[in-house]
């Protein structure tokens, strides 16, 4: 059924997968994490996410095995990404509003970017990198500071300098996640090594919710379950199809922008959907924000577009 639908409503389709889906999981989170705890919300996301990809996988004919030496490498990958990240990204939604909590994940292009200016044989930024990198972070700072003196702008009994803390936290985690996974080039299939990277962070944060009462500290309510649901079928599975897709079929400058357009959806829907509301001052921070992740992101992949295409036109 697929393959009758032409490649231009496909490459639509799937750019407002990654634009819509990615974006709302912040509003989704948010809901989620009024319901179940941090942990629980994560764990069950992770599990139902990584059953799914078991399902598809096995019914499209592929093997759940994975290339020697690579199993903990993916645990790893996994925890950063889904325990460090999205459960530290749950909790703190529930300390800021959640189209807050995006601006400053929106950050962690910016933290991969330095991440590989340190690293040995690391991708090093260039003038626009580094006047983005300024930008970004002078953005942060300006939208921190208000914000801990607008009490009404945040959720009653939120602690906004606790939650930015923890946000920041998640973004290097999951910065930290992708400049290893960069690093280790597996050989696993990436539709299979996502589900064990989900696999073993849903082990992890079901322990961690048993060890710490998340499951006695959570209310097994509709929306919760909804949310929860959604987060796992959309966010996890179809976004990362749709991503997948598009990595195949169009060039990586083209797909860059999700990374500060997904922010701005997370603001509309946290105040179409969740009611929040960001002071004036907070609006001005995410225009700086978004437009200096993009010149660092921008910056990033044109260069690895011509480094790419040098090799091919030198003479052999």
């Amino acid at each position: 059924m697929l393959s009758r639908i032409p490649k231009s409503t496909m490459l639509l389709l799937a750019f407002a997968a990654v634009y819509l889906f990615w974006g709302s999981t912040y509003a989704g989170i948010r809901i989620a994490g009024e319901h179940l705890s941090a942990p629980v919300v994560s764990a069950a996301r992770c599990v139902i996410s990584a059953v799914l990809i078991a399902v598809l996988a096995l019914a499209g004919g592929k093997s759940l095995r994975v290339a020697k030496g690579e199993l903990w490498k993916l645990a790893l990958i996994g925890l950063l990404f889904m325990s460090g990240n999205n459960m530290a990204l749950t909790w703190a939604e529930q300390m800021v509003p959640s189209g807050f909590a995006s601006l400053v994940v929106s950050t962690m292009p910016i933290m991969i970017a330095l991440m590989e200016t340190v690293l040995p044989n690391g991708e090093r930024l260039n003038r626009r990198g580094w006047a983005g990198t300024l930008l970004g972070v002078a953005g942060m700072c300006v939208l921190v500071w208000p914000s801990l003196h607008h009490e009404a702008a945040l959720p009653s009994g939120s602690r906004p300098l606790l939650g930015v803390c923890v946000l920041l936290f998640a973004a290097f985690s999951f910065g930290l996640g992708s400049v290893l996974s960069r690093r280790f080039s597996f050989k696993t299939d990436t539709f299979v090594a996502t589900g064990w990277q989900l696999g073993a962070a849903g082990v992890f944060n079901t322990l961690f919710a048993l060890a710490f009462g998340g499951f006695r500290h959570s209310v097994w309510t509709r929306s919760g379950v909804a949310a929860v649901v959604y987060l796992a079928v959309f966010g996890s599975l179809f976004g990362l199809v749709a991503f997948t897709y598009l990595l195949k079929h169009v060039a990586v400058t083209k797909i860059a922008p999700y990374a500060f357009v997904n922010p701005m959806i997370a603001v509309l829907l946290g105040a179409v959907l969740l009611h929040e509301r960001l002071v004036p001052t907070e609006f001005a921070c995410m225009a700086i924000i978004v437009c200096g992740v993009a010149m660092v992101v921008l910056s990033r992949t044109v260069r690895a577009k011509r480094e790419v295409a040098v090799p091919a036109s030198a003479p052999e």
